[in-house]
């Protein structure tokens, strides 16, 4: 049985290279999401799914004009840090796992950063139907995720062999898993890959169809 991520030793102690990694990485998501929000000149909602701790709130909140942004994880110590932090726009937090949504409040914008990979294929699906469940019609998905790309496989070879990879449960995805999930449910409006962290990650942004 392959192990879980442990994630409260991940939140307690972050390896320093994140920081880096991070500010490229909301650097990306602030330009992706300026140009697929559904309404960019209007107070739009955000829910992050695995944001607990989130890195990247107070950089969304310089793109867009966020009224609300809701944060949906299962780690409670994670969460915790989030509440005690003070941020430029409302937020609130849940206590959920990710693949379960229906009958909740949907989001005009719903997203998440390095969640989906940590399933297997019938639980990443999962969590995509989650994504899309609780964002509202016309709303717009955002997904990113690792990608099996030879620089992901290289570094990833080198902390496995060197024992400071933390994360086993971690799948590389294939853009065409993502984007079969996604089509399902809306129209692809972007796709890219980001490079510059060296574990490359995919980004796949849907609008969600307005009836089904």
């Amino acid at each position: 049985m392959k192990l879980a991520t442990d994630w409260d030793a991940y939140y307690r102690s972050t390896p320093g290279y994140t920081q880096f990694t991070r500010r490229i990485t909301a650097r990306r998501l602030q330009r992706v999401l300026a140009a697929t929000a559904p309404h960019q000149s209007q107070p739009v909602s955000i829910c992050e799914l695995g944001g607990a701790n989130s890195s990247f709130i107070d950089d969304i909140a310089t793109a867009l004009n966020v009224r609300r942004y809701h944060v949906v994880d299962l780690n409670a110590y994670g969460l915790g840090l989030l509440e005690r932090r003070q941020f430029s726009c409302p937020v609130t937090t849940e206590r959920a796992d990710a693949r379960a949504a229906n009958g909740l409040q949907q989001f005009d914008l719903v997203f998440s950063v390095g969640l989906i990979e940590h399933f297997d294929p019938a639980g990443t699906a999962d969590v995509l139907r989650g994504h899309f469940e609780r964002c509202r019609p016309g709303g717009t998905v955002l997904v990113t995720f690792p990608t099996p790309t030879p620089p992901y496989r290289a570094i990833r070879y080198a902390a496995e062999l060197t024992g400071q990879w933390k994360f086993p449960d971690e799948r590389p995805l294939l853009f065409q898993e993502v984007e079969g999930f996604c089509r399902s449910r809306g129209e692809i409006i972007h796709r890219s890959s980001n490079w510059l962290i060296g574990l490359t990650q995919g980004y796949v942004a849907t609008r969600k169809a307005l009836a089904r």
